[in-house]
């Protein structure tokens, strides 16, 4: 089930192509904060279990349709951003959650799992690595998911491009490992309360530094 703390929006904001100028800078933002009580202690919120990434873009020939969805969606919506970095939208060989169990294992039964994303670094000093709590990927993009148990590729029935669950033509093997190729779009909206347009000469306008963030 896909959960937002505000609508968004099924509109892709596709960054793929050659209308960002800036390239798309990510930063990571903590949501924790310092707060002062009438008794002069300071405690400070608790922080949510991913910080959020946010982007501050400029565009060119998209000048006009990002103008356009800032009318639709402005701060209270949210959309489907589609980063022009690779690596901030292609997963790798990420095990997916029986939709059933909640396991990262097939049971030879079920068929449906969900598309999740996890981050593993290894160490700097010995052996081992750490990784992140892996999350629900809820928009995979069309076309771009590979199906796999036990390391080999099998074939997917469907592939919900809202919720991120995807259908196995066979239920995995039990104890099998699903796992899975994709790239996903991450659900964003603007930050901003204005959005800045610069005239450069007829009918050639850009969007300058529209900040955006990931919402979840």
């Amino acid at each position: 089930m896909v959960y937002s703390p505000i609508e968004i929006v099924l509109k892709y904001l596709d960054c793929t192509e050659q209308t960002v100028i800036t390239g798309g800078v990510a930063t990571l933002e903590d949501d924790s904060s310092s707060l002062m009580a009438d008794s002069r202690t300071v405690s400070t919120t608790e922080r949510s279990d991913r910080v959020k990434r946010s982007w501050q873009l400029s565009w060119n020939s998209s000048a006009d349709f990002i103008m356009d969805l800032y009318e639709v969606v402005r701060t209270s919506k949210g959309f489907l951003f589609i980063p022009p970095l690779l690596q901030e939208r292609r997963v790798i060989g990420q095990k997916l959650r029986n939709t059933v169990t909640g396991l990262p294992l097939g049971d030879g039964v079920t068929k449906t799992f969900q598309l999740q994303r996890a981050v593993i670094i290894p160490h700097d000093i010995g052996s081992g690595s750490t990784s992140s709590d892996p999350f629900d990927i809820n928009y995979p993009l069309e076309g771009t998911v590979i199906g796999y148990s036990a390391g080999i590729e099998v074939p997917l029935d469907d592939v919900d491009l809202e919720t991120g669950v995807v259908t196995y033509a066979t239920a995995p093997a039990n104890g099998a490992t699903p796992t899975a190729d994709f790239e996903h779009a991450w659900a964003a909206k603007f930050t901003s309360m204005s959005v800045g347009r610069s005239m450069l000469e007829v009918d050639n306008t850009e969007v300058r530094s529209a900040q955006i963030e990931e919402i979840f």
